[in-house]
């Protein structure tokens, strides 16, 4: 054999070795990519496939969006619910503030009344101080008048001379007070005749006003653009028009300085109120239909 046959004998076996390593390591690093891919029922060797991972996935997907929207169906009944609530006590903290006002000014009643009384209390006992200092002052007038019999003539004298004037003035009293029941009298005539109530409580009449509806809220409450700086007070009346179409009345429930909120008599209702409706406090009826 020729130096050149073994040269390539050598190669041949030397190419051959490293097929051969090629050929282990390629069957050692071998992956089944079908059973990676599909395999439902996993092994030591392959897990689960990417096709029932990938499943698995989508389905815990769809559980965990359906608890998404389970819970965003439950969070929109509970802020209903919540809205529901303090409506609710809003309108039971208004009709607690108007029932508060009601006992102060109550309590201002009873608070006057007790003055009053403290008050008389006191004139009377000062008077009945005056008239027991005044009986003693008469008694030793008595007891002197009897020391001096000229000295009680001359007194005597002197009282006639006041009771004459005393009396005159009784009589030009009686006089003015007659005058005074002629007065009163045509004074009463006079209102009667206007149709105006002598009992009324002042504080109860509002002030003649003019404003618009701000808002319509829940429970026939209305937004008003009147307020305590133009003299409107809780329990005021205000009528609600249109135009020349009356839409009813209302009574105020809670005042700010510029606004103030009233609930809307259903009762004389006539009407869908709106925003930017009118609202008076004396209006003229017969241009309202």
């Amino acid at each position: 054999m020729t130096l050149l046959g073994k040269i390539f004998t050598g190669l041949i076996l030397i190419m051959s070795l490293v097929f051969m390593s090629f050929s282990v390591v390629v069957f050692a690093t071998h992956k089944n990519w079908k059973m990676l891919v599909n395999n439902p029922e996993p092994t030591e060797k392959y897990g689960l496939g990417l096709v029932q991972q990938l499943e698995r996935k989508s389905e815990t997907n769809r559980n965990l969006r359906r608890e998404l929207d389970e819970l965003k169906t439950q969070n929109a009944f509970e802020k209903a619910a919540r809205r529901h609530a303090i409506g609710t006590l809003e309108t039971r903290l208004t009709s607690v503030q108007q029932t508060l006002t009601e006992k102060e000014s109550q309590l201002r009643t009873l608070q006057a009344t007790e003055s009053e009384a403290a008050a008389a209390l006191k004139v009377a006992v000062q008077t009945a101080e005056a008239l027991r200092a005044a009986v003693e002052e008469l008694r030793g007038e008595v007891r002197s008048t009897q020391e001096a019999r000229d000295v009680q003539f001359a007194r005597v004298v002197q009282l006639t001379d006041q009771l004459q004037g005393s009396l005159g003035t009784q009589r030009i009293l009686q006089e003015r007070a007659q005058q005074m029941v002629t007065t009163i009298s045509d004074m009463k005539r006079v209102i009667e005749a206007a149709g105006v109530d002598m009992d009324i409580d002042t504080d109860a009449v509002p002030p003649v006003l003019d404003g618009i509806v701000l808002a319509v809220g829940e429970s026939n409450l209305i937004e008003v653009s009147l307020g305590t700086d133009d003299g409107l007070r809780v329990g005021h009346r205000i009528e609600v028009f249109r135009d020349n179409t009356y839409l009813g009345h209302a009574i105020i429930l809670k005042t700010d300085p510029n606004r103030a909120v009233a609930q809307v008599d259903d009762r004389t209702q006539r009407g869908l109120i709106r925003v930017r409706d009118r609202v008076a406090t004396k209006i003229d009826r017969t241009r309202t239909g």
